[in-house]
């Protein structure tokens, strides 16, 4: 039997099939056709499904390994006894059933021999184990005699220490028990018929060594049992040291200190001062380079070991590169293909994925699975994002969610918010079923904005929640999740890391079924936020003014919500669809209206168009924010992030408002700014009710307001940069700008007298923002320039 993917296994299996997964340089089922043939059985059939041309490519039709092989294989699952119905044509006579992907020195002759005694239809070859809990028990009566199977007991049901080892010894008789293309299992249908029916089913227990190698542990642990000569099976290399096996044409300079048992095999490189300690196994095309030292660990073909570099309790599987160096813990797990840059540490238990890259330097304390490299992080800008149905699946939620549940104590309450799109909703119900099986409740808020979803959490005193944010289908669309804390902020780094490592780790909590979290919804999330809304803003000021409002809305992406708002605002308002052809500003010109409004996305960006039908850029528009917010007669402390113009304090002055400048990120502006119920730069239904009742209760025109803005002009541009050159860039900036006045509160700001720059490294991605404002366009470009140009020659100077 060769048909198992090997999941435990993995990343090992992720291109080797369980049987072909190597115990000291061979395939493990290598070593079940020669205790087959020592057996006198050289007509075997193979029933293979998971990566059949790679066991077809090394054994062939078996002749080189004395045997005929012939293979069956299965166009999809059918269980362990129904792959073998699978090859009913082959079987005419009693036959053994073995697996190929375990290891054993079992006498077969003598179970065959028990099995025609007792004339049975199905013998089982039984071993004892200490700790049989990840085994099928099976108990018998004094005659051998089957009685009762325990799949996987707890302590309470092992009520014997003899395990199935998947071996059987069967009649032809048995297929009667099965069907054609069904799907059978031996241990939970055929068997237990058979028990039913009193079938002759008998167990016999065996004398000797066996291993299933399922898991990683387990496949090391098979190989240092090899060396040991625990297994009597033949090592196919000669014993040149006692307890030191080598094969053919090896580089083995006088400066080489070898401690057995160990294994080295054919074509390897061992460079002067290296060590290869005890429990080593080396495969083919090795290179161990100088002062570099392997212990308890197994490396398969084709790996680049650098100098000084520690390999201890570890596994490499085909062709990684291990720089200089380079420290591997206890545990770990490097895939075929994978690099590891000098210096870099990889702590125990730690499974890196196939075709990985971990820089120089790097720590890496959780496994890197789904990421080409070890420094793109899960959590990257606002929340998680990834294209849907390709890395954001149901499978991803509900491990997310698992991941995320371990870092909250058992019985919390968690929101769950959503944009409209059918497939948002999708994942919320896996992310929801994530989040129960670890204890956890959820509170199901509808489709909302975020701004609800923040807002929801502060009213309910949740323990957190989730927004699940896409836009309409089209190319590119993108599925964000996003996490609140109980506070209704954006989720500190540090919580954004422990979901992260629990979720590297696979360590999901799991809870008692009596004890999953349960699942309610909540139906007046948007309700309570616009009963607050209207606590904070003077709707009947704007109703009563005349204003005349174009505005623009997808109600597919905001439910009703902006349809309740525009409701409440009581002034002559202008309802346009998003996917008509002529945009707001041609329908605010034609209707002569005095501002035009467009809620687009479901995340709530918004544009704001003059009564001429200019669009209001971003940086006015944040200043006009800030403005509206001032007038108000509002009051307390406002986050605003470092990269905004300078104006914003001058248009704040005179007011009740305090203007505190912050990183870029919504935490930061949500943290300084903790006493107001509503953010205007983060929720645009509230920053336009601003700016709505300013024009309303002060009588202005739109036009009017902006000139109450002074003028100033922003330049901006993005440079790439390579990753590992961006603290060197950033410290010879700083070092340009010592005689300067700085601002360090996220990035470099330079002020000058013609303006300032700041110098902020994208968190994300590898590359340098650059944004500088001057009183002129031309003032703000140069100073953009000067700056850019120097990031750049410190690029290039870096780069040779």
């Amino acid at each position: 039997m060769a048909g198992g993917k090997g999941t435990r296994l993995r990343p090992l299996t992720l291109d080797t099939p369980k049987p072909m997964v190597p115990l000291l340089n061979r395939p493990c089922m290598e070593y079940i056709i020669e205790l087959l043939k020592s057996s006198g059985i050289t007509d075997i059939a193979v029933t293979v499904q998971y990566l059949p041309e790679v066991i077809r490519g090394h054994f062939g039709d078996g002749a080189e390994f004395g045997v005929d092989l012939r293979y069956f294989e299965e166009t999809e699952p059918l269980g362990t006894a129904g792959s073998i119905k699978n090859a009913e044509s082959f079987l005419d006579e009693p036959f053994i059933v073995i697996s190929g992907d375990a290891l054993t020195d079992f006498q077969l002759r003598d179970a065959i021999a028990y099995h025609g005694q007792k004339k049975a239809l199905a013998t089982l070859v039984l071993t004892r184990v200490p700790t049989p809990l990840e085994y099928g028990v099976v108990m018998t009566d004094r005659e051998g005699r089957i009685t009762r199977f325990l799949e996987k007991p707890s302590w309470s049901e092992v009520f014997s220490d003899t395990v199935n080892t998947g071996i059987y010894i069967l009649d032809p008789s048995i297929f009667a028990y099965m069907h054609p293309g069904e799907i059978c299992d031996f241990s939970m249908d055929l068997f237990p018929a058979l028990l039913r029916d009193n079938a002759p089913l008998y167990g016999y227990v065996a004398e000797g060594y066996w291993s299933d190698i399922g898991t990683l542990q387990q496949y090391r642990q098979t190989q240092f049992d090899m060396l040991d000569r625990k297994v009597n099976v033949r090592i196919a290399a000669d014993e040149v040291l006692p307890g030191i096996y080598m094969e053919n044409n090896i580089n083995l300079p006088e400066r080489v200190k070898c401690i057995g048992p160990a294994y080295i095999g054919t074509d390897c490189t061992i460079e002067n001062d290296a060590i290869i300690g005890e429990y080593s196994v080396l495969g083919k095309s090795n290179r161990v380079s100088s002062a570099a030292a392997t212990e308890r660990s197994i490396i398969w073909n084709g790996n680049y070991i650098g100098r000084q570099s520690e390999v201890r309790g570890a596994l490499l599987c085909h062709r990684t590169n291990i720089g200089d160096g380079v420290q591997l813990h206890e545990g770990v797990v490097v895939g075929t293909g994978s690099e590891i840059g000098s210096k870099a540490t990889v702590k125990s238990n730690v499974k890196i994925w196939p075709d990985k890259r971990i820089q120089s330097n790097a720590v890496l304390h959780s496994s890197m699975i789904w990421n080409e490299q070890a420094d793109n992080q899960l959590f990257r800008g606002q929340g998680i994002s990834g294209v849907p149905n390709v890395d954001m699946t149901p499978e991803f939620a509900g491990k997310l969610a698992s991941a995320y549940g371990s870092t909250l104590r058992r019985g919390a309450t968690i929101g769950m918010c959503r944009s409209p799109h059918p497939f948002a909703g999708m994942m919320q119900s896996a992310f929801a079923a994530g989040l129960q099986s670890a204890g956890i409740h959820v509170m199901d808020l509808g489709i909302a904005s975020d701004a609800v979803c923040r807002h929801a959490v502060q009213t309910l005193r949740l323990d957190g929640a989730v927004y699940l944010r896409q836009q309409r289908s089209g190319r590119g669309s993108k599925l964000n999740i996003e996490f609140i804390d109980k506070q209704g902020y954006p989720l500190a780094k540090n919580q954004e890391r422990k979901i992260e490592n629990a979720y590297r780790q696979e360590d999901y909590a799991r809870s008692e079924s009596e004890r999953i979290g349960h699942l309610r919804s909540y139906e007046y999330a948007e309700a309570d936020y616009m009963q607050e809304l209207c606590g904070e803003i003077r709707f009947h000021t704007i109703g009563g003014s005349g204003i005349k409002i174009v505005l623009q809305y997808d109600p597919r992406d905001h439910g009703r919500l902006i349809e309740h708002w525009s409701q409440r605002l009581g002034c002559k308002r202008i309802v346009i669809h998003s996917d008509q052809e002529q945009g707001i500003a041609y329908h605010v010109v034609k209707n002569e209206a005095d501002i035009g409004i467009h809620f687009h996305g479901s995340h709530q960006g918004v544009t704001i168009v003059t009564h001429e039908g200019k669009p209001v850029k971003d940086e006015l528009l944040l200043a006009l924010k800030v403005l509206a917010f001032a007038r108000t007669e509002r009051s307390g402390v406002l986050g605003i992030p470092v990269s905004a113009p300078q104006i914003v304090e001058a248009v704040a002055a005179g007011s009740g408002v305090r203007i505190v400048r912050t990183k870029e990120n919504a935490r930061a502006l949500l943290e300084a700014s903790e006493d107001l119920v509503f953010h205007p730069l983060l929720d645009n239904v509230y920053a336009v009710s601003l700016i709505l009742e300013t024009l309303a209760r002060e009588k202005l025109a739109f036009a009017e307001l902006l000139r109450h803005i002074p003028d100033f002009h922003m330049a901006k541009q993005e440079i790439p940069c390579a990753w590992d050159d961006k603290g060197m860039i950033m410290r010879q900036m700083m070092s340009e700008a010592e005689h300067k006045t700085i601002e360090l509160v996220d990035g470099i700001k330079i002020y000058s007298e013609e303006g300032w720059v700041l110098i902020l490294p994208d968190q994300d991605e590898p590359a340098f923002r650059i944004i500088a404002q001057a009183k002129t366009a031309l003032h703000a470009q140069n100073i953009l320039s000067r700056y850019t140009e120097r990031i750049k020659n410190s690029h290039q100077s870096l780069r040779k």
